[in-house]
């Protein structure tokens, strides 16, 4: 991991604006493996009347999560990495509760890193989502 944990859990929670408008904070930063959190808060949600957090916060969360998970296995400061493809299976609805988001590098390789992500609700740990993300590469050449 090129850099600091402090430095990683800075850019994510502090100078990312959406991750801050949502409440999406990074928790745990470790090799191959990411954990984030979202408060429940109304403008979050999708359907006011089950009171259930947006499809589109959850599968956000999930990318940025995977993404972070990507970030920290970069050797360079120059590395560049961008979001390729992203399937979410949502399971069940997220009904005035927090949120867990976890991401799990499943390969990591020279041009594409492959992430399996999972959100639970922090009432329970009952599986919200879960979904795989596909991210490439520009990694700074060595001599």
């Amino acid at each position: 991991m090129k850099g600091t944990k402090e430095m990683y859990f800075n850019i994510f929670n502090e100078l990312i604006p959406f991750n801050k408008y949502i409440g999406l904070e990074l928790e745990t930063l470790s090799d191959g493996y990411a954990k984030a959190s979202i408060k429940f808060k109304p403008e979050l949600m999708g359907d006011a009347r089950i009171q259930a957090i947006h499809g589109g916060v959850i599968s956000a969360a999930m990318d940025a999560v995977g993404g972070i998970a990507g970030i920290a296995t970069l050797s360079s400061f120059e590395d560049k990495i961008v979001t390729v493809d992203m399937r979410v299976d949502y399971i069940r609805s997220a009904r005035n509760t927090d949120l867990i988001i976890e991401a799990r590098i499943v390969r990591s390789g020279n041009k594409i890193i492959t992430t399996n992500m999972q959100v639970f609700a922090a009432v329970d740990a009952t599986l919200v989502a879960e979904g795989r993300g596909v991210y490439h590469v520009s990694r700074k050449k060595t001599a």
